[in-house]
């Protein structure tokens, strides 16, 4: 395993690709999961200059678009920077997908991590089964694309689909060029318990976004508060021993957001579970142990504002997860 960030970390800092390479060198890591929020071009000589910077730093790149869902608001701007490097951006989603492909193997990264939703898609009322029709379609047309390149398209758990519902969409397509980026603290919008998923996930993992949530207690039930990766209830060292048992080539990208507010999950509303599938009892009784005796948190924090204010405080969670995670997964990282 290699030790990384996600170039989200790194969103109010200012800093362009070749900068967030620089800075995991700096932090003594090992390579960059890059999504889209540094880049202002994907034209071949800017592409060529951030590839170039890695291979120097002796770093690896992965690469991320946002959601293949063409309506969905992340997908906005790699559909901008496509038009702006001369593609065709009036096509397919999936041929929108077999692009940002094209731009992965450009940066030199084997992989392209991709989302359909996020936290709120199924709070806006969207239908998850109307949804999973529609990501099946788009990954069946592109999963033969990427294989024939020798690439893979890993799909995140984005608070959106369950994990369950992920591995049914897997199992649909049936690809060796489909596997999944496991988000480890995202795991906690499932509502039950982290590690379980981890399992489930383990077997078709790609790559990773590590990070941890500490859970909370609201007057609306739950919510996941954000900080660095080693001081949250998510037992990720654990996860990280069950991904590298099924493959020690995964890499682990820290993902730090500590610029917002709390995530809720408000179970004592009663309109969260028509939109929300009931967990099992045992793995909800996960998040009660940890949060029984905690405080309410009577109101939540705002979030912080972009840019440098956010930026002190992600960069210093960011130096400590980095340093915990040296520490404390040392057995598992290779050189």
């Amino acid at each position: 395993m290699k030790l990384g960030i996600d170039s989200y970390s790194t969103r109010n800092s200012g800093l362009d690709p070749p900068g967030i390479l620089n800075l995991a060198s700096d932090l003594g890591l090992q390579g960059v999961l890059f999504e889209l929020s540094p880049f202002d071009s994907f034209r071949g000589d800017d592409l060529d200059r951030i590839r170039k910077t890695a291979e120097d730093k002796g770093l690896y790149i992965e690469f991320g678009m946002g959601s293949i869902l063409g309506w969905h608001p992340m997908a906005a701007k790699g559909r901008e920077l496509l038009a702006d490097a001369g593609y065709d951006v009036s096509v397919s989603d999936a041929e929108i997908l077999i692009d940002h492909l094209q731009i992965a193997d450009s940066l030199g990264s084997p992989l392209l991590r991709c989302v359909a939703g996020d936290l709120f898609t199924r709070d806006e009322g969207r239908d998850m089964a109307d949804l999973a029709e529609d990501v099946v379609s788009i990954l069946k047309e592109a999963c033969p694309v990427a294989r024939d390149m020798g690439m893979k398209i890993a799909i995140e758990n984005h608070a959106d689909f369950t994990v369950r519902e992920l591995l049914a969409i897997l199992a649909r397509v049936d690809s060796p060029a489909l596997g999944l980026t496991v988000d480890c603290a995202n795991l906690a919008f499932d509502l039950d318990e982290p590690m379980r998923l981890a399992k489930l996930m383990a077997p078709y993992a790609l790559t990773t976004h590590y990070k941890n949530y500490r859970i909370i207690r609201t007057r609306n039930g739950l919510a996941l508060e954000n900080g660095p990766v080693g001081e949250g209830d998510i037992d990720v060292v654990s996860i990280a021993r069950t991904l590298a048992e099924h493959d020690p080539r995964i890499n682990i990208n820290i993902e730090i957001h500590s610029q917002f507010s709390p995530f809720t999950l408000n179970i004592f509303d009663e309109e969260f579970f028509e939109k929300h599938p009931s967990p099992p009892g045992d793995g909800l009784a996960w998040y009660l142990e940890r949060s029984w005796s905690k405080d309410i948190l009577e109101t939540l924090p705002p979030n912080l504002p972009d840019g440098e204010r956010s930026w002190d405080v992600e960069r210093a969670d960011l130096k400590r997860s980095a340093s915990w995670a040296k520490e404390e997964l040392t057995p598992l990282l290779s050189e």
